[in-house]
């Protein structure tokens, strides 16, 4: 199906139109009969949601029971409910575990059982959990949380790697249990995030839950779910006018296949019943995007600008319409840019944002002095929303050179933001360098930014990057003056230092401002290394994840990316690197816990003694709550929606 969104239009009939007008030339328009007109402002009738409900548009929980491989004697069996190890016997013996099929990838493992190896201690039974957003295209990647079976004796998922796990509808269930609909899976190297789920320890340390992760980017979807959008009064008509407004408000572009909604019926065009609705391949990243603009899409496109002028007029008289007057201005497109530009210098602040918003969506230059003035001394709750939308506006010097300034902005969320904007529209200032033995795959991206107040930021959410502010160019960063000059020039290691954590399975310590930076690291395998390592932050951090290889034999501790960032982060809390240290505010598990709330699922086990065995292994799939970030300073706690917050972690000797 691709990247195509099913959206089904109920049409019975074809609406009776009403009334004559006094010219006979006059046009009359089909429009629902008053009986049934939703109560809606004026100003949004006429528009498809306004005459139809959307159905399916919330995220959807996807489950499913997997196994993860490669750890370092922290898995194992013990302790499992017998209906799970039931189940994942059965599915290892199903997908060839002791017909010898496994062998050749895991030494030691040729032949085994699948009791036997659910035994070792290298595996782990775990419950793969993630949210679907509505209308998510075929392939689209998603993150998903990883959690040990509760009860079980598996003690650390930390270096482990998930094996293709089905993903389906609901919580995670076992064999007997009502099978439902797979619609994605998920892979990948676990990521144990030191930040994501927190707790203390009787000194106040931040602590790491190491039976929890995440897989970056490792989720897929397989079989796109549908999404049903139901007219309050069947018409074929109507259908069919809806399916022209679609098609010619969203042209069909490069890499779309087909029209971006067409009729569907099961007798041809005469007895259309649905309409076929593609996410075009331009909002294939901002789906909930294109939902928005086709809810304030009017059914009837015809006469566009006096459209835009009423919404106008509208946005003036009744600015608590604002946000639903943006979007009906950009679902009109570019004839509503004439009478937006007058609106980005309207004196009350919630019609101009709407005006910005919309005419921002649309790519129009004239907004762009307006909102770099909003950016750099708006109200602290619209700086980072105009930055996000400079970010999106067609090529444009003054965009980057303003956004470049504020990479210096005392106001972290700021500072970030203004990061992200130049990152997406590629601007040299970003320099982005792929950590880990494939480029193509990398463990994470390491990117360097000229800023003159130095930060580390780490993402939680898509692709893992660690960011170094100050991490280029030693004219632009605070460094020691006895510091090297370094490969990227930027932030260097402070020394005297000395850092230990993960009970002194790594140490770093430099004795004097001038000695050399010495670290010793024993991995989980109780692997030894001890050398010296880079005085730079930016090469510190490759040194910290490199493979040293016979192929690559350069010096490296060969840590994943969750180990490179609790060390860095370490570094920065006990002074050793002097940076802030900032993260995203983790919603993945508040949405999947919403997620949650929102399905009704029931099981139908095939006889009472299957019903006995789920009953005590039901409760274990459920997903867990999310807690609160609160550990060392990091305040705030996991939220469901809406653009991820900045959490910044303070350092042990900030003020």
């Amino acid at each position: 199906m691709g990247s195509v969104v099913l959206v089904a239009l109920s049409v019975a009939g074809v609406l009776a139109m009403s009334g004559c007008g006094d010219e006979p030339r006059a046009v009359r328009k089909v429009e629902p009969p008053a009986a049934l007109l939703r109560d809606v402002a004026p100003a949004l009738r006429g528009t498809i949601g306004a005459e139809a409900t959307f159905r399916g548009i919330e995220p959807v929980l996807v489950s499913g029971l997997g196994i993860v491989v490669g750890l370092a004697g922290t898995g194992g069996a013990d302790n499992l409910d017998q209906a799970v190890l039931a189940t994942m016997e059965r599915e290892l013996g199903r997908g060839g575990v002791g017909r010898g099929s496994i062998g050749a990838n895991m030494p030691g493992l040729e032949g085994v059982t699948p009791q036997q190896f659910l035994r070792s201690r290298n595996v782990a039974v775990v419950i793969v959990e993630s949210r679907i957003p509505p209308g998510a295209p075929e392939d689209e990647p998603f993150d998903v949380y990883v959690r040990a079976v509760p009860g079980s004796s598996v003690t650390s998922l930390e270096g482990g790697t998930l094996w293709t796990t089905d993903l389906r509808i609901g919580p995670a269930a076992v064999f007997g249990s009502y099978k439902t609909r797979r619609i994605a899976e998920a892979r990948g190297p676990i990521f144990i995030n030191p930040f994501s789920a927190p707790s203390t320890s009787a000194t106040g340390e931040l602590e790491v839950t190491r039976t929890t992760g995440r897989i970056l980017g490792g989720g897929k979807v397989v079989d796109p779910l549908l999404i049903e959008m139901v007219l309050d009064n069947d018409s074929h008509a109507r259908a069919r006018s809806i399916v022209g407004a679609i098609n010619s408000r969203f042209a069909r572009g490069a890499g779309d296949e087909g029209q971006i909604a067409r009729g569907r019926g099961s007798g041809g065009g005469a007895s259309m019943q649905s309409v076929a609705l593609r996410v075009p391949r331009s909002y294939r990243e901002r789906p909930a995007e294109f939902l928005q603009l086709v809810r304030h899409l009017r059914v009837d496109p015809s006469v566009p600008e006096e459209f835009a002028r009423q919404y106008v007029e509208t946005l003036k008289t009744q600015p608590e319409l604002s946000e639903d007057m943006r979007w009906c201005l950009q679902a009109v497109g570019r004839p509503a840019l004439p009478f937006l530009y007058p609106m980005y210098d309207y004196p009350e602040l919630g019609p101009r944002m709407a005006a910005l918003q919309a005419g921002a969506g649309l790519g129009d230059p004239r907004a762009v002095p307006a909102l770099i003035e909003l950016a750099k001394t708006g109200p602290a709750s619209l700086r980072t929303e105009a930055i996000d939308l400079l970010g999106r506006m067609p090529s444009n010097p003054a965009v980057n050179l303003a956004l470049r300034e504020l990479l210096s902005a005392p106001e972290l969320d700021v500072r970030i933001s203004a990061y992200e904007s130049l990152r997406e529209r590629g601007d040299s200032m970003i320099v982005s360098v792929p950590v880990g033995d494939d480029v193509r795959q990398p463990k994470f991206l390491l990117e360097l930014v000229q800023a003159s107040d130095p930060l580390v930021y780490v993402t939680q959410q898509g692709q893992p990057r660690v960011v170094i502010f100050g991490g280029i160019d030693a004219s632009l960063a605070r460094t020691r003056p006895d510091a090297k000059s370094g490969k990227y020039r930027g932030l260097a290691v402070t020394k005297p230092n000395l850092v230990s954590l993960w009970d002194d399975r790594f140490m770093m310590a430099a004795d004097e401002s001038t000695s050399p930076t010495r670290v010793m690291w024993r991995d989980a395998r109780g692997k030894l290394t001890q050398t010296t390592a880079p005085d730079e932050v930016a090469e510190l951090v490759q040194f910290l994840a490199h493979n040293s290889t016979p192929e690559n034999p350069r010096p490296g501790l060969g840590m994943s990316y969750s180990q490179v960032v609790g060390a860095v982060y370490e570094m920065t809390k006990r002074g050793a690197i002097g940076a802030t240290f900032a993260t995203e505010e983790d919603k993945l598990r508040a949405e999947i816990f919403q997620a949650a709330q929102q399905l009704v699922l029931v099981d139908r086990p095939e006889t009472e003694a299957d019903a006995q065995a789920l009953k005590g292994a039901e409760s274990i799939f459920k997903p867990e709550a999310p807690k609160a970030l609160a550990a060392d300073g990091a305040g705030g706690g996991e939220t469901a929606g809406g653009k991820s917050k900045i959490v910044p972690l303070k350092r042990k000797n900030a003020k």
